[in-house]
């Protein structure tokens, strides 16, 4: 009978209507409510505009910074392309005929006086692998199928 009375009250307090001083506490409520919304609003629309200013900035700035690297990268470029130059021109002096003739006669060196020619046997076509490689391939053939 306890929960009966309890249930009874409760749905009498739903029936009854809301004194005066609830009705003025929603509407104040309400008012307090458009207050928050339109501040919320205003904050989101100033806020806004600004993390678009400063990702502007930071990509201009990142833009720079790569702009500052990529003239550094072309200078470092043509550095290393005159280097190569250089190496390859003193490479090309050094093969030369004339300095490899002037080399031979320090070391006492002169044309030989016969040329032998030496003939090598024919390759055989049978392929020739060692008995381990020969095991490898036999077991890689399991995982490769054909």
């Amino acid at each position: 009978m306890a929960t009966a009375h309890a249930y009874k009250l409760e749905f009498d307090r739903r029936l009854t209507p809301a004194p005066r001083n609830a009705r003025r506490r929603s509407a104040g409520t309400r008012a307090t409510r458009r207050k928050t919304v339109s501040a919320a609003r205003i904050v989101a629309i100033a806020i806004v505009p600004l993390v678009m200013i400063f990702g502007y900035v930071g990509l201009t700035a990142e833009l720079a910074a790569q702009t500052y690297r990529l003239g550094a990268d072309q200078t470092l470029q043509a550095q290393l392309v005159q280097t190569d130059d250089a190496l390859r021109q003193r490479v090309a002096q050094a093969q030369s005929v004339a300095r490899l003739e002037a080399a031979a006669a320090a070391l006492h060196m002169k044309e030989p006086a016969r040329v032998a020619v030496i003939r090598l046997p024919a390759p055989s076509s049978k392929p020739t692998t060692t008995a381990f490689a020969a095991g490898i391939a036999r077991f890689t053939r399991l995982f490769f199928a054909r």
